[in-house]
């Protein structure tokens, strides 16, 4: 009874060894013993604004394994320098944690959108690359400092998101906790800014007046609440003779070789006051740039930059409504309305204006979803009607209000608004950049677009549209269904008669000098895309010590960002093949549940019983979705697969104990209230495993030797200890060295199952036939055990009597 009691404290020691809380604990205090080698190197002249000690770091799976960290950053900031330092904590004394390879995604305003694992954008997602420049670091968490620097960065903030490299799921071991080395990988990061002391207040509507001898010199100006263009004017100073002065100004941020709003060079003794002209950020600081350039030739001339005709288009902007709907990410824009039901909006355009909408996004509380943006062209009812297009004067005509042929070119922009042109482009200033939309009244496929901006950044956001008269008509085919235009195949000629033969290609009108036309656009945000992800994945909200993003678990194979990706998915034939031996090589088990009835090891029959069924229905309901079949929730199944095999090995090792039936059954019991606890606790543990196995053996061998020791003899039959018990601890050897060491995501189905087929044939062999008298065969049943006509088949005949007389 002692022994026993000894024993039941080691295995409660073992379990409260494992308690969560002490893990924590553990882990805590050998992360701060790591981090008290880590210290904050100050840079001269560089304030210290933000650190961030200790942020755990996971392999990418989604996004609910990515890390995010923030970043402030002032106005006036000529560098930021952001350090990383990211390293290994080995948390037992198992093997050695190897470095990994972390990626960083550094951007302003908002997450950064990324696919690590290879996926394609859905369809309508806006490039992340037109966005706005994601910055992207890598480094080792080999305990190495890593400086990364942001030459004049946009105030606001940043937001850095942090994870280890992909790997393919399919080609990783996996690990059995307790055999493989318990690595976490952690970063230290800090920001420091250095700031531009010497900055000037200026008029953005006045202008400077500078001393030559004060060159290089920074200006600040604030602009007002409007998209009309600003005339700086710059006067320097006792400027000597054929000297050349460099213009820079930039929005939000002091201006680079490589970022600004207008960059030219002038002669300041050629005009006493130089203007320049440019479109500026309403109501956003901006930072003017003067110095001394010997070679001016490289440059624009600042005389270049007065207004052109498309700055004296009469340019209107509405503020659109937010329409909340009391959900996270979850909101419409539209024109202000008493419509509780729809805020879709209805621009009306004319070729002699730019109109402009803009709708605010607030930072922290609205990045984390997905904004999508819809326009088209509204068409007169005979276009949805799929009736032919008219003819005037030999020319076809669109299905518009008036039947006019138009072009809308519409552009989006954060923190300003652009012109579009008749190219197709939008033009803010020195920058060029295509359309967002560009809508054709000609054609039915460019009558409509959308967009979807995943993670949008924070701020102002304008929509600025240009109608564009077309004079060319497209004379092409289509088709009669009413989702193109419909056009006659016959020609026609310029009289409007008919004609036999194709149309002519050359078919076109005059243009008209003033048009007008109709836009309906509709904003809105939602979770993930369009608050779900397909079919195929659930939108779960992942947060980050008050940050928040919306993101797509994808389910059965599927991925990419909104689950529509099936590439990577296994056939339905494979998917049904591994299903199938991942529950039929349970069946194995009726083999053990067999020999243990037989044998009369009715407890331990009943727990292999319970071990084929609830395995089976754990690995039915765990299958892919299109194929999976659950009795009952998930969780509870697979619970009892865990449970019931751990109880298997217990109950077996039990049996082949020399002890006396009150205290088997008194073992079987308290290691099943154990077992359960070990379970609850954590099932994927090996802790949660080797415990009732490590104790039950040493129960095994101190009963043996005990035994032996009295009797000095074996108990067991000599066949047990010489075939039957090596045969079954063969077959345990292999499945756990298979468990344990060899599976994949890849080839579990096929390693798993076989552990299925090696564990059930093991805990046949390994129980001892001792409790029956008369036996003929190991594996066949008594005489009288069974009386029924079927049992007849496993009865072996009695010996024939044998003959003493001589």
């Amino acid at each position: 009874m002692r022994l026993f009691f000894f024993i039941l404290c080691c295995v409660f020691s073992v379990a409260s060894g494992g308690d969560n809380e002490g893990e924590i604990e553990s882990y805590r205090k050998k992360l701060l013993d790591q981090l008290t080698r880590t210290r904050t190197v100050l840079r001269v002249g560089y304030d210290l604004v933000t650190r961030q000690i200790a942020t755990d770091v996971y392999m990418f799976r989604n996004y609910r394994s990515v890390s995010v960290i923030f970043y402030p950053i002032s106005r006036g900031v000529k560098d930021a320098c952001f350090t990383f330092q990211s390293e290994e904590i080995h948390l037992n004394n198992i093997g050695s944690c190897s470095p990994q390879e972390v990626i960083i995604h550094l951007k302003h305003g908002a997450y950064a959108a990324v696919n690590p694992d290879g996926y394609d954008f859905p369809k309508y997602f806006v490039d992340p690359a037109r966005r706005g420049k994601i910055h992207t670091i890598e480094i080792k968490s080999d305990g190495r400092n890593t400086t990364y620097s942001v030459k004049n960065p946009k105030p606001g903030n940043w937001y850095a998101l942090v994870y280890i490299k992909w790997e393919d799921p399919r080609t990783q071991n996996i690990g059995q906790q307790g055999l493989i080395p318990n690595c976490n990988t952690i970063l230290y990061t800090d920001l420091q800014v250095k700031r531009e002391e010497n900055i000037g207040l200026v008029d953005c509507y006045t202008g400077v007046t500078v001393d030559n001898r004060d060159l290089p010199a920074t200006f600040q100006c604030m602009s007002v609440d409007s998209t009309d263009p600003i005339s700086f004017n710059i006067t320097v100073t006792n400027a000597p003779e054929s000297s050349k002065v460099l213009f820079r100004v930039q929005a939000l941020s002091l201006p680079t070789d490589e970022d600004y709003l207008i960059s030219c060079a002038f002669d300041p003794k050629e005009n006493d006051i130089q203007i320049v002209t440019f479109s500026p950020n309403p109501s956003a600081w901006h930072y003017v740039y003067l110095e001394h350039v010997s070679n001016a030739s490289s440059y624009a001339d600042c005389d270049s930059y007065l207004r052109t005709d498309d700055e004296f288009l009469e340019q209107t902007a509405n503020t659109l409504m937010r329409d909340d709907k009391g959900r996270f990410f979850t909101f419409d824009y539209g024109l202000p309305t008493t419509d509780v039901q729809d805020v879709t909006s209805i621009i009306n355009i004319t070729s002699d204006q730019v109109k402009t909408v803009r709708f605010k996004v607030n930072q922290f509380i609205d990045i984390g979803g997905s904004v999508s943006i819809a326009a088209s062209l509204l068409m007169s009812l005979n276009y949805y009607m799929g009736y032919k297009r008219e003819l005037k004067k030999g020319s076809l005509l669109a299905f518009t209000e008036d039947n006019q042929f138009f072009r809308v070119v519409i552009c989006l922009d954060i923190g300003h608004s652009s012109i579009p042109t008749e190219s197709g482009h939008c033009k803010y200033n020195d920058q060029v950049k295509p359309a967002l939309f560009v809508l054709n009244s000609t054609d039915s496929e460019s009558i409509d677009d959308k967009v979807i901006i995943p993670f949008p950044e924070s701020g102002t956001w304008y929509l600025s549209l240009r109608l564009f008269c077309d004079e060319v008509v497209c004379p092409c085919k289509t088709s009669h269904n009413g989702t193109k235009y419909y056009v006659d195949t016959e020609a026609i000629d310029k009289d409007g008669a008919d004609m036999s033969g194709e149309l002519s290609a050359n078919l076109t009108r005059p243009g008209e000098s003033k048009c007008n036309g109709s836009v309906i656009l509709a904003f809105s945000s939602t979770s993930c895309v369009g608050g779900r992800c397909s079919n195929h994945g659930n939108c779960l909200l992942n947060t980050f010590g008050g940050l928040v993003m919306s993101f797509c678990s994808c389910s059965a194979g599927y991925g990419a960002w909104d689950c529509s990706d099936e590439s990577r998915m296994d056939s339905r034939a494979a998917m049904l093949l591994s299903l199938l031996l991942l529950t039929l090589s349970n069946i194995l088990f009726i083999f053990a549940i067999y020999v243990a009835i037989i044998r009369r090891y009715y407890t331990e029959a009943m727990m292999y019983t319970f071990t084929m069924i609830f395995s089976t229905f754990y690995h039915a309901c765990d299958a892919p979705a299109q194929i999976a079949f659950c009795i009952a929730r998930l969780r509870i199944l697979q619970f009892g697969d865990f449970y019931c095999g751990i109880m298997c090995f217990w109950v077996t090792l039990l049996a082949m104990c020399i002890i006396n039936d009150k205290f088997r059954s008194f073992l079987q019991l308290s290691g099943a209230i154990v077992v359960a606890m070990l379970t609850t606790w954590n099932m994927h543990s090996f802790v949660a495993f080797l415990t009732p196995c490590a104790v039950a053996i040493s129960i095994l061998l101190m009963s043996w030797y005990y035994d032996y020791r009295k009797t000095r003899k074996f108990l067991y039959p000599r066949s047990y200890y010489i075939v039957y018990m090596p045969i079954g601890l063969g077959f345990a050897a292999v499945g756990l060295i298979l468990f344990g060491f060899f599976q994949t995501e890849k080839n579990y189905y096929i390693v798993h199952s076989f552990w299925h087929m090696v564990i059930a044939v093991s805990a046949a062999f390994l129980l001892p036939d001792i409790k029956r008298d008369g036996i003929y065969h190991a594996f066949a049943p008594n005489r009288n055990m069974c009386s029924l006509r079927f049992c007849n088949f496993f009865r072996r005949p009695r010996p024939p009597p044998v003959d003493n007389e001589p």
